[in-house]
């Protein structure tokens, strides 16, 4: 019997006063790079089959790379200013809401940081990730997504066992800029991770026999046909 109780492996929520106002977490599949999309699937060139040559755009491992988790988002309008050599950032919240302030750059390593000489950003993300016992969220910058204005940096969080808002830490990267970045600007993107199924190390041997042939087998399906991998040998996604 479907059980109704069943604890959701992530789950985001957040204050009354907030839910329904700030712009919430959305499948990181509504947040591919444009350039990313901007690709034609293939190009006039011939491959070994006869048929157009396909590009990026028709790599099923980079789009579920690019696809995978949820993106949290900026809550709120934020102006971001900065001079020519980023020696200077200035930010104005909100009037109803504190969504960014900073870190000390020595945090960061000082002339080492990211992004130096800017002092680095700090999200306040207003969203707490839950996950259930066991899993940890992962958190990231989005996948092959280049140009940003700022890059948020990665962290790893026990999200079971520490169900309270993570905030995100960020690198600002443009000069001169003195303009508005809108609510709903992606920040980050995150996914739960089981913990239990990350080994301490890898396990590192010779090939056997046995996986040699798979190899060898996949080889020859793939000099046979196109889209062996996409349409034989990847998992379906949900």
């Amino acid at each position: 019997m479907f059980n109704i109780f069943k604890r959701p492996v992530m789950e985001f929520y957040c204050h009354p006063e907030h839910y329904g106002v700030i712009p919430e977490p959305k499948p990181a599949a509504k947040f591919v790079a444009d350039w990313f999309k901007k690709i034609p699937p293939t190009l006039p060139e011939r491959d070994v089959f006869g048929a157009k040559s396909l590009t990026a755009k028709k790599c099923m491992p980079m789009l579920d790379a690019m696809t995978l988790g949820y993106v949290i988002p900026l809550q709120a309008d934020l102006h971001v200013i900065t001079n020519e050599d980023k020696t200077r950032i200035e930010v104005t919240n909100p009037p109803g809401m504190k969504i960014c302030e900073f870190h000390d750059i020595k945090q960061l390593g000082e002339r080492t940081a990211p992004g130096f000489p800017t002092t680095p950003l700090k999200f306040i993300n207003h969203w707490v990730i839950k996950t259930k016992p066991g899993y940890s969220t992962m958190v990231m910058p989005l996948v092959n997504s280049f140009g940003n204005h700022f890059t948020c940096l990665s962290g790893l969080v026990d999200t079971d066992r520490y169900p309270k808002e993570i905030n995100f830490p960020a690198a600002w990267h443009t000069p001169n800029f003195d303009d508005t970045i809108p609510a709903g600007t992606p920040l980050v993107v995150v996914f739960p991770i089981k913990r239990s199924d990350i080994p301490s190390k890898p396990t590192i041997r010779a090939i056997t026999q046995k996986e040699y042939k798979t190899i060898d087998d996949i080889k020859k399906m793939q000099d046979s046909r196109r889209h062996v991998y996409t349409q034989e040998l990847r998992e379906p996604r949900k």
